[in-house]
């Protein structure tokens, strides 16, 4: 089972497949990648030998074996020509078997092509305070984006920086990386209160998942620090109606939101994932509550990007169709 592992695993990095899926039928397992958002077949192995590997598989994430009832999920490190971290999540089917699934999380920092977005915000990394926003769908490359701006800080601005993930996704030497752990007590509450007395210039935090961190996140914010964190959104305006769902007033995003960046990673017509953005600046935000939550007429969202897009064949009119 160890070679099997090994195969797969490697055939998937060199592929530069993102995850690894197992899909039970009646007879096999089917093998796929997940390469540039889309599903590609691998290959099958018979129900007996996914049963072995995904023996393996749980006992190398520390998962138990003996239980096949629960969904599990743990992490392991594998080491090739850079390591990675190998996110393993398995699903119990009515099949009588489990699904599984391998998220491949590089250790090393693969960052994307500077844009007239990431330059805005390198520009507001100089900020002393404030909160940075990047929202979109999972896979849309939020994280990367943020780490992007997170190296920039360390090479440029020489920032004392500090993080708060669960998991962490891309270690970055130089800088403080707090791993989430409930059963250690290591939640995002008591992580706040500690780095605060660790005179931080810079605060990551891996999402804003509920009403506590928000709060925390806007707290900090607005106290001398700057705090970069991610959201599930559609758009910037999504955002915006999640943060007051979560119980931010209208003062404190005004007073705290700095940016927020909502972003896509959609395919090309050469086949290359590009990174698309609508940016929403403050002023746009200060529009946005003084008009009726409405946008100024010349903001550019999404919907137009795309088209414009479209119409210079960057991309098909069934990429914006998916993608919006």
């Amino acid at each position: 089972m160890k070679l099997l592992f090994k195969e797969i695993i490697s055939r998937a990095i060199n592929k530069e497949a993102s995850d690894v899926h197992f899909i039970p039928a009646e007879e096999v397992v089917y093998i796929k990648f997940r390469i540039n958002d889309n599903l590609i077949n691998f290959e099958t192995v018979n129900r007996n030998t996914y049963s072995k590997l995904l023996t393996y598989m749980k006992y190398l994430a520390g998962l138990d074996v003996s239980t096949h009832i629960t969904a599990q999920s743990g992490r392991y490190l594998y080491q090739s020509k850079q390591p990675f971290y190998l996110r393993i999540s398995t699903l119990p089917l009515s099949l009588g078997i489990e699904s599984c699934v391998i998220r491949l999380i590089p250790q090393y920092f693969k960052g994307q092509k500077d844009s007239k977005s990431t330059h805005v915000l390198y520009n507001l990394m100089n900020k002393k305070q404030g909160l940075i926003l990047f929202s979109g769908p999972t896979g849309s490359g939020k994280s990367t984006l943020m780490y992007q701006m997170i190296l920039h800080a360390k090479k440029k601005l020489n920032a004392n920086i500090i993080t708060v993930e669960d998991p962490i996704e891309q270690r970055i030497e130089g800088i403080t990386q707090i791993t989430i752990n409930e059963k250690a007590g290591i939640t995002y509450s008591s992580s706040f209160k500690a780095i605060l007395r660790c005179d931080p210039d810079i605060i990551l935090i891996g999402e804003i998942r509920d009403n506590n961190v928000a709060k925390y996140v806007i707290q900090a914010s607005l106290s001398g620090h700057l705090v970069l964190s991610t959201i599930h959104a559609s758009d910037c305006v999504g955002t915006l109606l999640r943060l007051r769902e979560m119980g931010i007033t209208e003062q404190e995003i005004k007073q705290s939101v700095l940016n927020i960046t909502n972003q896509r990673l959609l395919p090309n017509s050469e086949d290359q994932r590009e990174l698309v953005c609508e940016m929403m600046s403050k002023a746009d935000i200060n529009y946005f509550f003084a008009n009726k939550e409405t946008l100024p007429f010349e903001f550019n969202n999404l919907s137009c990007i795309l088209s414009k897009m479209s119409k210079e064949g960057v991309i098909c009119e069934e990429t914006i169709d998916r993608y919006l």
